[in-house]
């Protein structure tokens, strides 16, 4: 992918994946629900995404952000998820489902054609972009030290996101979820800006996290290909590699498990779109 969108990172659509080891607008509290209509252009100050207005008996637990490019148009699809995201309640021994949530990501849902990708390429496809949100979501799962259930990483590293640290999504069938083993309720705040997207967590934290990861091995170089249509979207070419990180749980300073995420992605053929 060349120029912007070589460093989007903001993917979806058919993924042939590598299997893993185990501020923006007012608040909506909406579960799965079709968006609002209208405009996006509210946007949450900064101090809601660091958690103001966090109920009395919660406690931040983690917090993560990334950035991407602003005005493309899968900024529309953020945004849009981010929205039905905020707020959500996942309660004690439930299981979070990404795809649950949010739900479907159409036209008829105000979800726009963004890149997406489709085996080792990355086409134009609607909803493109909504693994922003996820994979956002999945690091502040990881620093919070909860159950993570199921997750794919992208077959296409973007450096938008840590490398092997991620989590892919496609409707229905491709899935990120998680559970809430705290004991406690953990609630979802998820704030945008024109160029930045922030998950935040507030419960109760079991386990303190400590995280290390490997350096990049089983390099493979890219090749080149020509595209044609409407679909196509131009690529720069990116190098393939392995890598492996692994987080360890700790409880009072007490080993609790040491857990692996393996990730292989393919190289990026440099693309020219005819």
């Amino acid at each position: 992918m060349a120029g912007t969108l070589a460093t989007t990172g903001l993917l979806l659509g058919a993924y042939l994946l590598a299997p893993r080891d185990p501020g923006a607008a007012a608040t909506l509290h909406v579960r799965g629900k079709a968006p609002p209509d209208g405009s996006l252009s509210g946007r949450v100050a900064p101090d809601a995404a660091a958690g103001v207005g966090a109920g009395v008996h919660e406690r931040p637990m983690s917090s993560y952000t990334t950035r991407f490019t602003p005005g493309e148009p899968r900024v529309r699809n953020i945004e849009l998820a981010a929205r039905i995201l905020d707020g959500h309640v996942v309660d004690p021994g439930r299981t979070f489902s990404f795809n649950d949530v949010v739900g479907p990501r159409t036209k008829s849902r105000g979800y726009v054609p963004a890149p997406a990708i489709m085996g080792s390429r990355l086409v134009k496809d609607v909803g493109g972009g909504i693994c922003q949100v996820s994979t956002t979501l999945f690091n502040a799962v990881f620093r919070a030290g909860l159950d993570i259930r199921k997750s794919r990483a992208h077959t296409m590293y973007m450096p938008e996101y840590p490398e092997g640290r991620e989590a892919a999504v496609a409707y229905p069938g491709l899935d990120f979820t998680w559970r809430n083993d705290t004991g406690h309720p953990v609630r979802i705040e998820v704030g945008y800006t024109a160029a930045s997207l922030t998950v935040s967590l507030y419960g109760e934290r079991r386990y303190e996290v400590r995280s290390k990861t490997s350096e990049r091995y089983g390099i493979k170089p890219y090749g080149t290909g020509v595209g044609r249509g409407r679909k196509c979207v131009p690529m720069a070419g990116r190098k393939g590699f392995k890598i492996d990180v692994w987080r360890t749980l700790l409880d009072d300073g007490r080993k609790v498990r040491r857990e692996k995420f393996h990730t292989e992605y393919r190289p990026q053929p440099k693309v020219e779109c005819r």
